[in-house]
């Protein structure tokens, strides 16, 4: 397995400073999660139409990849605000195309009001299924994040039960997965090879709130999340989503990036021991 971060932990980093860092520190590649102060990658002047092909190359030239566009888009609203989600996906995908990233990010969301559970996952299923036909020339997956209603892995796997295109996946976020009451092997259990990417983080529980901390210093159990991809085969990457963005007091990232590299390499050495013993 490889090792990337998001962008969401270093939202002060320029993408020069992002590769330079990844480098660095021995990741094989970064998720675009915001950039800078433009959460909307496509209006990032780096991203822009005439930039993109000089962006791939610093990428590429590296040997860095992007593993994933994180949208804000929302699959479950309600139709009045379905075009707005809409045209997100639809040029993040295009954005994802030009830089050879094979994966985007979108939510469900939460339940509109007066919306029952049943109509809500009928109706993101056939929103997925939409945008995934339009991604699927462009060689994207739509992928759907365990978060807001559907933090469940059983949930995310029932919606994408109903959609018959291929490329279409999930973002298995363990940490919200775990929180929400389903361990690890559940989860992998539900979602299986539908797990295209794979986010990390870890947190404890004080004083009735969540506080995230630097992996292997929570409660989150991500040795077993790994052992357990690993025994369906996932190839993908491990992905560090640190949220600095939204809790600018977390610690910075020159400091739990690299802890992460280090972490995540001792436990997958660790697994690869168990295997031949």
């Amino acid at each position: 397995m490889k090792l990337a971060f998001s962008s969401l932990g270093c939202p002060n980093w320029s993408l020069d400073e992002i590769i330079k860092n990844a480098l660095l520190w021995g990741y094989q590649g970064v998720e675009l999660r915001g950039l800078q102060d433009e959460m909307f990658l496509p209006k990032h002047p780096a991203l822009s139409p005439e930039n993109r092909k000089r962006t791939l190359r610093l990428f590429q030239d590296t040997g860095l990849q992007i593993v994933a566009l994180g949208s804000s888009a929302r699959l479950g609203v309600n139709e009045k605000e379905w075009q707005k989600q809409f045209d997100e996906v639809k040029v993040y995908t295009e954005l994802a195309a030009e830089l050879y990233c094979p994966v985007v990010r979108v939510f469900g969301g939460n339940i509109p009001e007066g919306m029952n559970k049943e109509t809500y996952f009928n109706l993101v299923a056939e929103r997925l299924q939409g945008v995934a036909e339009i991604a699927k020339p462009l060689q994207v997956t739509i992928a759907l994040e365990t978060h807001d209603e559907l933090v469940k892995a059983a949930d995310v796997a029932s919606i994408l039960s109903k959609v018959t295109v291929e490329n279409v996946g999930c973002v298995w976020d363990v940490h919200h997965s775990v929180r929400a009451g389903e361990t690890p092997e559940q989860s992998v259990k539900y979602l299986g090879k539908r797990i295209v990417a794979t986010h990390l983080k870890d947190s404890v529980r004080k004083d009735g709130k969540i506080r995230y901390v630097p992996v292997g210093q929570g409660e989150i159990p991500l040795i077993d999340a790994i052992r357990f991809l690993r025994q369906i085969g996932y190839q993908g990457f491990l992905t560090f989503e640190w949220e600095k963005r939204w809790h600018p007091e977390l610690e910075e990232p020159e400091v739990v990036f690299p802890h992460f590299a280090t972490v995540v390499r001792t436990w997958l050495r660790g697994l690869d021991e168990d295997r031949k013993s």
